[in-house]
């Protein structure tokens, strides 16, 4: 998770909240509730982040685009043929069953933060 790869990776660097802060330009207020799961960084954040804290883009980047999607799509069977349709028309093969396996673990996945997520509020 997001939240986890921050935390993680704050403590990794032997960081408090209110050192990243300074480093990064960000309210330590904004830090604690990244890493709490309260608030959501921008994409320029998760940037800046990922790089004082060492961690590697790319993973942090697909965990912040899940935390998005997962507050943004109500995960039906409407949505998932929607996104099962938009990756076709954009030329990412779905159909074998490999890949509907992992579009399953991973939808399994979303449920999984909604779940915790609504039990954190």
């Amino acid at each position: 998770m997001m939240k986890d790869l921050l935390k993680k990776g704050r403590l990794d660097q032997g960081l408090s909240t209110r050192k990243l802060a300074e480093m990064a330009d960000i309210d330590q207020a904004l830090i604690s509730k990244f890493e709490n799961g309260y608030r959501i960084p921008t994409k320029k954040q998760i940037q800046t982040l990922a790089t004082l804290l060492k961690i590697d883009l790319r993973s942090l980047l697909v965990a912040w685009y899940k935390v998005k999607l997962d507050h943004v799509f109500d995960f039906n069977t409407f949505a998932i043929q929607a996104i099962t349709e938009i990756l076709q028309e954009k030329g990412v093969d779905v159909s074998n069953s490999k890949k509907e396996n992992q579009i399953a673990e991973i939808l399994d996945e979303i449920e999984l933060l909604k779940q915790k997520l609504t039990n954190l509020r």
